[in-house]
């Protein structure tokens, strides 16, 4: 696996540290957030991770390049786009690390997810769709791959306004 490498021949989907993401551009997000008594610094880049593919290639180690072909032909028919932000926090906790994420809605996300299941005949957790806006480390977050570690991993949250407001989904 590369560090970092767009996929399908574009410059939309990215590959990186054995996730499938969707790049975002973020601005007016405040440098700092205080999250459940922790002061948590912005991230330097932002995405959507859509797939975590290396937790398949545990069980598969073989199946790498056919998900990402199944990946890049999906998406040459229909589109993988951000929606929205849903208006939900969580603040994630483990081994040291902690986040802040925003909850958010990618189109045709379960779709593929159903796709590559029929293809590749393996079981794919549905990936929670979230962008990683702080962490308490720089730039070090934490893997939410599934319902299960999103709900052992992290709990609800309030967002203060600046951020809200910088999302779109609030007002000051």
């Amino acid at each position: 696996m590369e560090s970092k490498n767009f996929l399908c021949g574009g410059t939309k989907f990215i590959y990186s540290k054995g996730y499938i993401g969707l790049p975002l551009q973020l601005q007016n997000l405040p440098d700092t957030a205080l999250i459940e008594r922790e002061t948590l610094q912005k991230k330097s880049s932002f995405h959507v991770s859509l797939l975590c593919v290396k937790d398949i290639l545990a069980n598969n180690p073989d199946s790498e390049q056919e998900i990402l072909n199944t990946f890049c032909t999906f998406v040459a028919d229909r589109d993988i786009s951000f929606v929205r932000y849903t208006g939900k926090f969580r603040f994630a906790q483990f081994e040291g690390k902690k986040t802040l994420v925003a909850l958010c809605e990618v189109s045709n996300l379960t779709e593929f997810s159903k796709v590559l299941e029929e293809r590749s005949k393996i079981k794919i957790s549905s990936q929670p769709t979230h962008v990683t806006l702080y962490t308490l480390q720089p730039d070090i977050g934490i893997g939410l791959n599934s319902p299960t570690d999103m709900e052992n991993k992290s709990i609800s949250v309030e967002a203060p306004v600046a951020i809200k407001v910088a999302l779109g989904i609030g007002r000051e």
